[in-house]
Order: structure tokens, then sequence, then C-alpha cells
């Protein structure tokens, strides 16, 4: 029996993700040893790693850090989590029961469950901003189901799409979605039973009523799609260009090709470049691994394919853009500088470019506030124990450089931008063989709730390694999953942090954490868990008392 937990919500950029869930890795602790680490390099969760490494997105045992190498020896690649998952509708959860070929609807308020039956082996799911809706993707036939909430039932609407599709991506303002074939998707989840299109996808319109399915030709081996803010145009990101669906005219109109327009010299390798599209959907920004450059490209109405070089100080090593779409921020590591380039103006003309010296910071990464006014700068590709916090709605964009008690993996600022949690790395080593309360710390799991007007940090130990976590929609609490693995004394936990005195509440699970969310509307936060008969746990937001649903069967549910 295969579950797959999606859980409802409002559409929220990945790269800010302030207010939705932040991914991290699995759990932690005990597990093989070191020397055991040839064995097997597969895993579900980092308990599984020799001690000191991390289960990663593709269930690989990762090594540690490395420390800074002699001069002339550059560190390794900063390491980009995925912050994208999960987000939620104001009351309900949704789960994909593959086996049963039925949608879950479980209802965070009295935590009643209903199932529809939705096609053939239903795995990828996603629901509608702004609406409680969803839609799922049946992976065999090649349908999508829109289902909409009634009351104790459920109102669906069945569409075609191109048969093997498994990627499915909704605008910010719930009227169209797009579906697709991501080849790497297909190999992660563990195997392929059938080849979607390398170049179609179909583009489906929501609106109730008048929902209507169209299948287009777009660029060769799409990589991901994005959206303008408004939800007016999906840009499909592949090989060899942007493909630019105007969305309203698609989906009135019958199939047709929407050649992509070129971001890059043909000879330069696609998985060299990152391809970022500005809220306003007008300009693409585009860097290639190792190069002292920025190319911003027009893919909007106006001349499209017309593109502007920017030199940098040296090669990207993280990139974010301004949620009004009038910035693109640069980290510059080598460099030790942050550029600043408004667009499009500063491609036309690169004098304009800000740049900030970081010299006395340490950089590599950058977290952006979601309403843009805070930057935090990092490194994960050293054991550096420092975060600086830049001001971006200052001028001169005054910073500030922090300690901290141990290196950095990821940060998640809170939707306020008043605090941050830092997930930390974890120096290799047991941290029973430790000689010290700092290498004790050092070779500990740990993650921290950063203060950023003061700097104030307060460290949180904890048995594994801290996983997702989310903030709730007013910042006031924070929550971060504790996945020790599957076996049968592992920690599981969900631990709840109060950001205005840093007191941390645990709340043990009875089952390893997988995703975690909020449902604003209820005041409720949400922890899936790996079960065999599905798991879904909510707390309060008030007075964090916890409520567990196990098992999902037709119009049934068992309450812990």
């Amino acid at each position: 029996m295969r579950f797959t937990i999606i859980l409802a919500g409002l559409a929220t950029a990945a790269c800010s993700a302030s207010n939705a869930s932040f991914g991290g890795g699995g759990g932690g602790g005990g597990g093989i040893n070191a020397s055991d680490a040839g064995a097997s390099n597969s895993c579900l969760s980092s308990s599984e790693c020799p001690t000191g490494y991390t289960c990663n997105e593709f269930g690989q045992c990762i090594a540690p850090p490395a420390p800074v190498g002699d001069a002339g020896t550059p560190p390794p690649p900063e390491v980009e989590y995925d912050f994208g998952a999960p987000i939620s509708s104001d009351r309900f959860v949704y789960v994909a029961m593959t086996a049963q070929d039925e949608l879950a609807r479980i209802d965070g308020r009295t935590l009643a469950v209903i199932s529809t039956h939705v096609g053939k082996s239903p795995r990828d799911v996603a629901t509608i901003p702004h609406s409680d809706g969803a839609v799922v993707l049946d992976s065999t036939n090649g349908t999508a189901t829109v289902v909409r909430p009634s009351g104790s039932t459920d109102v669906i609407r069945v569409l075609p799409t191109l048969q093997h599709l498994n990627r499915l991506d909704i605008d910010p303002s719930g009227r169209f979605a797009v579906i697709w074939f991501d080849l790497a998707k297909a190999i992660k989840e563990g195997g392929i039973n059938g080849v979607g299109s390398f170049q179609d996808v179909t583009v489906v319109a929501l609106a109730e009523g008048h929902e209507r399915a169209v299948d287009l030709t777009v660029g060769f081996r799409p990589r991901n799609v994005q959206f303008d803010a408004a939800g007016n145009r999906a840009y499909v990101v592949t090989q060899d260009g942007v493909s630019v669906i105007d969305l309203a005219y698609a989906t009135m109109h019958g199939p047709s090709i929407v050649p992509p327009i070129p971001v890059a010299d043909p000879a330069i390798p696609a998985d060299t470049l990152e391809v970022d599209i500005v809220s306003t959907g007008e300009y693409a920004a585009v860097s290639e691994a190792g190069s002292s450059a920025l190319r911003i490209v027009s893919v909007g109405a106006t001349n499209p394919g017309q593109a502007w070089q920017i030199p940098l100080a040296s090669a990207a090593s993280d990139i974010d853009l301004a949620p009004d779409g009038a910035r693109v921020y640069v980290v510059e590591r080598t460099a030790k500088k942050l550029a600043i380039i408004d667009v499009p103006g500063d491609g036309i003309n690169p004098a304009g470019v800000q740049t900030i010296d970081l010299a006395d910071a340490t950089l590599g990464s950058l977290a952006l506030s979601h309403d843009g006014t805070r930057a935090v700068l990092y490194t994960n590709a050293t054991l550096d124990e420092r975060l600086t916090l830049v001001k971006l709605d200052l001028p001169g964009f005054p910073h500030v450089t922090w300690p901290l008690k141990k290196g950095v993996r990821a940060v998640g600022i809170s939707p306020t931008s008043d605090s941050a949690i830092v997930l930390h790395a974890k120096a290799f080593g047991d941290p029973a063989a430790a000689t010290s309360v700092d290498d004790f710390i050092d070779k500990s799991y740990g993650y921290s709730l950063v203060d950023l007007a003061s700097g104030f940090a307060k460290l949180q130990i904890t048995p594994v390694d801290p996983g997702a976590f989310t903030y709730a929609s007013d910042g006031a609490k924070a929550y971060v999953s504790l996945d020790g693995g599957d076996g049968l004394t592992a920690p599981r936990a969900l631990q709840i942090v109060n950001t205005h005195t840093g007191v941390v509440t645990t709340k043990q699970l009875g089952s390893p954490p997988s995703a975690v969310g909020i449902l604003p509307g209820i005041a409720q936060a949400f922890v899936a868990q790996r079960h065999t008969l599905g798991r879904v746990s909510f707390v309060d937001l008030l007075d964090d008392s916890v409520r567990t649903v196990t098992g999902f069967d037709l119009n049934g549910h068992v309450v812990n």
C-alpha cells in the first residue's frame, strides 16, 4: 500500500519559502560506522549513514563539509537545499492513495476523511491556490482530475493529458496548471513505468465549470516551470531555452508549438546553467557555473531574446530574485562581494551595478526574506560558524556579521522577517568522544533560532539531524521535525520553537516525520509521517495540543 502525502495550498516562491516548509536532511545519529561506508551508499535517512554523513534528497549518503583547503585550493560548491514543499490550504491535507486509485482529503478541524476515486495509480498532486481544491495526476492512463470539496463529498472534473506525465505546477493565481514529464524525477522515484514526452506539455485551465486541457510542444526536455507573479504566463525552462506560454490564449485555442527563446550560447551545456525568471515575467537571469558573468535576457513581449552581459567580480555561488522583480542578488563567494543588479537597467548599463564588500564576512549562499528587506548570507561549503545580515531596504545596505556555535547547513527566515531558523552542519565524529564542550557541540546535530534584530542565537542540540521545518504565519512559532529513521527505537519528534521566548517543546510522534506545514484558516500545524496505513498529526497553534489520524480508507479514519 503506497501513500503520497501532498499538502494542499497557496503557492509560494521556492527561493524565499518564508511561510512555507523548509527542507532539511533526513534523520541522523547512530547508524552504520564510518568503516561501513563502502557497504552501501543508499539511505532513507541520515541515521543509515556513517556518523557525520547526511542523507540527501536522492537517497545517497553525503560526506560532511570538508575544511578549507590549503591556499589556492577552493572550497567545494555551496549546497542549495530545496525549500519548496510543503504548502497548505486553509483547512485540508490531501493524501494520494496510489494502490487504491483514490485521493483522501483530511479535514484539519474535524479529522474527517473523504476518499474520492481519481483514476489509475494517482501519485502526483498539487493544490489550487486561493481555494481548497486540488489536481491529481493519473500516472497510467493520461488524465488529470480536478477535485473540489463540497460538503461531505468532492466534485470532480476529469481532463485528458499526455501519458506518463509526472510533474504538476499551478500558477500563483490558481487559474492554470502546466503538466509535464521529468525524467530525473522518474528515475529518483525508483524506476520508469513509462516515458513521457521530452517535448510536450499539457496546459490546463482551472476555472470552475470551464476546465479545459490543451497539449503544447515546447523546447527539448523541460527542466522546470516558472510563472510570473500575476499567473498570466508560464516559462518552461528547457535544454535549449525558455518556452513562454500565454496561459489564457493557450487554453482557449488548440494544440500549437511554443518555440523556446535562447538564453545562452547553444554550445554551453544546459546542466551548467541556472535560469531564473523575475516575478514580472519580462526577464530571465542566467548564470553559468564557473563563469564570472550574469546574463539578463528579455523573455517578455519586448524584444524577446535580447540579452545583456554583466561582468562579475567572481563566479556566482548563489542567485536570488527580489519579490517585486526589480533586482537580482548575486553572491560572489571568491570575491567576497554581493552584487545588487537592477533589472533591466543594470543590464543595459552595467556601471549601475551596486556591490557590497563583505570581506569581513563568510558568504556563499543567500536566504532572502519574503518581503525582500533582509538577506542572510552564510556558507555550507565549509564549517564556518558565522552568519551575515544585510539590510536591503536601507541606504548603503548596512550589514553585520554574528558568530554562531556551529557551522551552517541551511537557513529559513520567518514570514515576519524578524527571526531565522539555522539548520547546523555536523562536524565529523562521535560527540561521545568529544574532548571539549566546543568539540561536543561541533560533533552534535542541532539548529539555532536567531533574532535578526540583535543577532542573539538560541542553540538547540538534537539527537538526530533536524529535518523539514515551517513557521506559523505570524512567525510566533516554528516547527522542526526530527527524523531518526525507521528503526523501532529511533527518535521521531516534532519540536515547537517559541520565537519570542526561545523555549522549545518536544512532541513525540508515533512514526517518522516526512513533512510539516500550516493550515492557517484553522490555526493548525500538521506533520505527515511515514506509516504503512498513512498518518498525519495536527498541532494547535495556540495550546500545542496534538491530534492524530491514522489509516485512510473510503469514508473512514482512525483517530489516536
